[in-house]
């Protein structure tokens, strides 16, 4: 069943800021956490202001129906990076459909009329952020905006951007530590802040990646470049029996010296070393979810050798596996 209600009915089912759990802090630092309505589901909404124009809401909510939203009013839109943990975020417009494990960067500029709705469970972490803000966060130029961000500064009468990727290992990890924050006060702060700073630029580079690809003087060819994306997925998917390189450039087409070149061009590392970040990275994330003994976290990534595994663990990160447990930092 699916239905569908008015924005300005929509916002009227939220609790007014005055009754909803308020909690100040010191430095512009606020945190406001809102009851998802009953008559919608049941679930709840954190906003919180890390500082002026840069806002973070982590939202874990339950619809009762599928239910689709109008939002009858083009308004301007500020810089969003939407991390979707759980769900799926659709619409009348093509673009603006998001689904579990997938991350949207939208630009400043404006925000068209849609329709909009969240089937199933949904838990997701927005970043909203003011293009004045983004640009001294980043330290950008009004005249000197880099040609692979120009796209996300768009006036208020053109169409903002939206280009969707996917949440990679990295993300998840910042993710999940923030969904888990351990600390209060200005220590919080400090924290959400430096996380939310790294999901950005982890999305960012993504943007970056891709522009290198197609702009870079000494590129691969564009077959190359799908063989090796195709590679990646094949590393990423036998972290337990990785192929050798030889049998991995014969699996995506491609001669050993295409592939090794290709690889380092696009990723800026070998296959060897992706494979060990990626690796290290997976296990992070298993240690920090606290659903696995270390062990298992260990075979699950391709080491069949426990002290070997906590070696290079500690070598990457700074700390052993046992201290990666969820709850632990």
């Amino acid at each position: 069943m699916t239905s569908q209600i008015l924005q300005s009915d929509y916002s009227n089912l939220f609790p007014a800021v005055e009754k909803s759990q308020i909690i100040n802090r010191p430095n512009d630092f606020s945190e406001v956490v809102m009851e998802y309505p009953q008559e919608l589901g049941r679930g709840l909404i954190q906003g919180i202001e890390l500082r002026q124009g840069f806002l973070l809401e982590i939202r874990d909510y339950q619809n009762h129906d599928n239910c689709m939203t109008e939002n009858s009013l083009e308004h301007e839109h500020p810089l969003q990076f939407c991390f979707k943990l759980k769900g799926e975020t659709i619409s009348n417009i093509e673009y603006a459909v998001l689904k579990t494990g997938e991350v949207a960067l939208c630009g400043c500029g404006m925000s068209p009329e849609m329709l909009y709705g969240f089937l199933e469970p949904n838990q997701e972490i927005d970043i909203h952020i003011e293009p004045e803000v983004f640009k001294r966060l980043f330290g950008i130029q009004d005249d000197a905006i880099p040609p692979q961000f120009q796209h996300l500064f768009r006036q208020p009468d053109e169409e903002y951007s939206v280009r969707v990727g996917t949440i990679t290992t990295q993300m998840q990890v910042a993710l999940q530590q923030i969904w888990q924050c351990p600390f209060q006060g200005l220590v919080k702060k400090v924290y959400l802040e430096a996380k939310v700073l790294e999901l950005m630029a982890l999305r960012l580079q993504q943007d970056m990646t891709r522009e290198v690809i197609q702009c870079h003087a000494d590129k691969p060819k564009r077959t190359v470049v799908e063989g090796i994306y195709q590679a990646k997925e094949i590393l990423e998917s036998r972290l337990e029996n990785p192929p050798s390189l030889i049998e991995l450039a014969e699996n995506v087409g491609l001669s050993l010296y295409q592939f090794k070149q290709g690889f380092r061009k696009v990723f800026g590392k070998s296959a060897f070393q992706y494979l060990h970040q990626y690796r290290m990275e997976k296990a992070r994330l298993l240690l920090y979810e606290g659903n696995m003994r270390v062990a298992d976290v260990a075979n699950c990534v391709g080491y069949s050798h426990l002290g070997q595994f906590s070696v290079a663990f500690k070598r990457m990160f700074g700390i052993s596996p046992r201290d990666c447990i969820r709850g632990k930092v």
